[in-house]
């Protein structure tokens, strides 16, 4: 059930789709805790914008995953910075975007970079774009 959402059998992925969808499951693994046992906060609602956006906070700060959606964007529109809720200001986080198809690069200004939790809840990331249905998981890992 990993491509397109649709049920088919592991036989029809292809080796890039079936590596896709192994480090989707490592990284859900991997981040488990972050997301299950965190602190979740809605930072964009579906119901009143194009866009999607929320983020889950480790008990201890220090982890960090936002996931966002571009849902139906319009053509051209403004598009905002999202500010992530729950970090700790006065620690540095380093910015990965995960969960891309083998040999994909990020095409997030941010990816690779770090920024303090202040920055990052008062300016935020640019992590929206204009592709129908398009997603971004981005992993924050205090430094």
């Amino acid at each position: 059930m990993c491509k397109l959402g649709f049920d088919i059998g592991l036989k029809e992925l292809t080796a890039d789709e079936l590596t896709y969808c192994q480090t989707a499951v490592a990284n859900w693994k991997r981040l488990q805790n972050a997301i299950m046992d965190g602190d979740q906060y809605r930072l964009v609602s579906p119901y009143e914008e194009n866009h999607m956006a929320l983020n889950y906070v480790s008990k201890d700060a220090n982890k960090v995953v936002l996931f966002a959606y571009d849902i139906h964007p319009r053509f051209q529109e403004k598009l905002m910075a999202v500010k992530l809720q729950g970090l700790d200001p006065d620690k540095q986080y380093k910015v990965e975007e995960i969960n891309l198809m083998p040999a994909a690069t990020s095409r997030l200004e941010a990816n690779g970079k770090i920024y303090s939790g202040d920055y990052l809840m008062k300016v935020g990331l640019n992590v929206f774009g204009f592709i129908h249905t398009q997603s971004h998981v981005v992993e924050l890992t205090a430094q």
